[in-house]
């Protein structure tokens, strides 16, 4: 439970989970947009990988100064003051057509699906967090 490990506050996973979803998002979308470009082989992110980097930061509970999670380096994914760095790989799990294309519309667009889904719930996991501390505030459920 991610709770457990800092303090009672799971906030700062949450942030870190909804920063990587939107970088992710961007990328996919990207995927998207460029699928009948001739040549174009599309990238992600391994969720799984990201979710790993999580955990090993959640145990070992580091934080940044302005209280985020801190990530190792050699992590896929980078948190920057600049923002979110993702390092894709090119997804190589379909036929490469004629044009030099690897593209599957239906799996990206289950990776996009997949990915709202993720970022939609983490929405309502943090969106539930500010409600407890609001009633923390106000003294009242």
């Amino acid at each position: 439970m991610i709770d457990g490990f800092l303090g009672t506050s799971s906030l700062p996973a949450l942030e870190r989970s909804l920063q990587f979803m939107s970088a992710r998002q961007r990328l996919l979308v990207g995927n998207l947009a460029n699928a009948d470009t001739p040549g174009f082989r599309p990238t992600d992110v391994d969720p799984r990988e990201f979710q790993a980097a999580l955990r090993e930061s959640l145990e070992s509970g580091r934080l940044t100064e302005q209280g985020s999670l801190a990530f190792d380096d050699a992590a896929p994914v980078r948190f920057g003051e600049s923002g979110v760095e993702l390092e894709p790989q090119v997804l190589a799990d379909n036929i490469l057509f004629h044009d030099g294309n690897d593209r599957s519309v239906e799996r990206l667009m289950q990776r996009v699906t997949e990915n709202v889904y993720a970022f939609r719930a983490t929405s309502q996991l943090l969106r539930n967090q500010f409600e407890l501390i609001n009633a923390a505030i106000r003294e009242r459920p």
